[in-house]
């Protein structure tokens, strides 16, 4: 991939300036604050777009930092590039209310959509991190960051499965951590809602015992007070006795006038003879006469003392049935409603059985944190499998590139899987934190280049370097000048400085100079 010409119409300090750009190494030459780094970011721009940050980021964010202040509605430019031996004019605009963006194949006169991923296509699938940590090195950014140890991994465990790149190991493992805590809380929240479901189920157990257990004594209550209507044990119940008094009493009553009846009879018998035979005197017939009165007399008394026990017998009766009555109802009652209990008490108790047995079958949840626990641990295998699969490729070529810039005084780069790195000198194995920074520049350099020719396979970019040699000696510039060269790729550095066209000038490499 080479880019041909860049035209930033409205882009941060930068207004109507047209570069263009020759296929080898190109020096974009400027002062400080001139817009080199203006010109670099108007470059990956164009390239991935502007993604804006919400809140407070959004104050110092990409597209608030370069925001044109005159003109804001025409915010972006163009770039034409050739990609697979094809020629593609690029226009943005990247303003808030209207964003715009056209890709044209110059060649075919066809129109690609930006917006269905086509120019990811045209770019050769590349991230915007790889973009960020191989090929495009930014302004104090020479050290590669996690994005890039992530990339690489992704790229070389895909590489040793299918050959193909666009599987994302970091993301795809977040996607399964976040997918296996959306199912964890979703398992929590469904034990939660199992225990307290149980926990209710058991309260209303208890509750229903208890209410048995209440049941249970009025029921012993009632079959008591039952009991206290018998007389006495073995006896008959009291109502037959009260029948039994009441007969008998009806008898006494029925003797009682037949005995006043007959004894009526008798006297007025009497008092007829006494009168007829003795007709001289009285008194026989007056004192027969005062019996009769008097038996008669005794006779009512009984009568009235039998009636009014009678009409509190047949009154004690009706009480007695009545209460007997109330018992029995009573006694359904409680037996009817125990019934109900029992039913209920039942059917909880199989429901809680339900739960019980449910809590030892697996879940729909469960299920798919074990399936995305198995996933993971393929993915962290397979991680931790990449520096002995395929990591030597990475570390071959770092140390190809290092041991070039150094002019072989470091020959071997040793890396972990973590990126880690030592270096071989073939006398000691000397770890990072224990070199210059100028050699700690140029293994890193080297890192990105390797990284880039790895992850970059498809589309070789051309390589962008934003004043990165400020810990350079000239030996080391002239170094990687020479190797940038042998290259043959197209190579932009972003410079303050003019010791970078004097080496260029004095090794007689062929460079092109712009300037901001």
């Amino acid at each position: 991939m080479i880019i041909k010409r860049i035209a930033i119409k409205n882009f941060g300090k930068i207004h109507d300036k047209t570069l263009e750009l020759s296929p080898g190494i190109n020096v974009l030459y400027g002062e400080n604050e001139s817009g080199k780094t203006t010109a670099h970011t108007f470059i990956k721009s164009m390239f991935y777009g502007i993604q804006r940050q919400r809140g407070k980021a959004a104050k110092n964010d990409v597209y608030s930092t370069y925001e044109p202040w005159e003109n804001p509605t025409v915010y972006g430019g163009t770039i034409w590039f050739e990609s697979a031996d094809k020629g593609f004019r690029l226009t943005r605009n990247f303003h808030k209310v209207n964003p715009m963006s056209e890709l044209l194949c110059e060649d075919t006169g066809e129109i690609l959509d930006v917006d269905k991923g086509d120019l990811d296509v045209v770019l050769g699938n590349v991230s915007e991190a790889v973009y960020d940590n191989t090929v495009s090195v930014a302004q104090l950014k020479s050290v590669t960051g996690q994005d890039l140890v992530r990339e690489l991994q992704n790229y070389m465990a895909s590489y040793q499965g299918t050959g193909d790149n666009s599987v994302d190991l970091g993301r795809a493992m977040q996607m399964l951590k976040m997918s296996r805590k959306g199912f964890q809380v979703q398992e929590a929240h469904r034990r939660k809602e199992t225990e307290k479901e149980q926990e209710k189920l058991a309260a209303n157990m208890e509750y229903l015992r208890q209410e048995m257990k209440e049941l249970d004594e009025r029921r012993y209550e009632v079959e008591d007070k039952e009991k206290s209507l018998h007389m006495k044990p073995g006896e008959d119940d009291g109502i037959s006795l009260l029948d039994d008094r009441i007969q008998t009493i009806t008898r006494r009553k029925w003797m009682i006038y037949t005995g006043m009846a007959v004894f009526t009879a008798l006297a007025a018998a009497g008092i007829f003879l006494f009168g007829k035979f003795m007709p001289e005197t009285v008194v026989p017939q007056i004192l027969v006469g005062v019996l009769g009165l008097t038996v008669l007399a005794g006779g009512g008394r009984m009568q009235m003392g039998l009636t009014r026990e009678l009409v509190k017998r047949r009154k004690m009766k009706v009480r007695w049935l009545q209460k007997q009555e109330k018992l029995k109802w009573n006694r359904e009652s409680l037996d009817e409603a125990m019934e109900e209990k029992r039913t209920a008490l039942s059917n909880l108790q199989a429901e809680y059985k339900e739960y019980e047995e449910d809590s030892y079958l697996p879940t729909m949840e469960g299920t798919e944190i074990q399936a995305l626990n198995l996933a993971m641990e393929t993915i962290e295998g397979l991680s931790g499998n990449i520096h002995n699969q395929v990591g030597g490729k990475l570390r071959e070529r770092t140390s190809r590139i290092l041991s070039e810039i150094t002019g072989g005084k470091y020959q071997e780069v040793l890396m972990d899987q973590e990126l880690r790195m030592t270096v071989n000198t073939q006398e000691r194995i000397v770890p990072m934190e224990r070199l210059s920074r100028g050699t700690m520049e140029q293994i890193y350099f080297a890192l990105r280049m390797a990284a880039g020719e790895l992850l970059c396979s498809e589309q070789h970019f051309p390589v962008i370097l934003d004043d990165v040699f400020g810990m350079y000696d000239e030996d080391r510039l002239k170094a990687v000048l020479h190797w940038l060269h042998k290259e043959n790729r197209q190579i932009i550095i972003s410079t303050c400085h003019k010791r970078e066209m004097e080496i260029l000038e004095k090794e007689g490499i062929p460079y092109q100079k712009l300037k901001l």
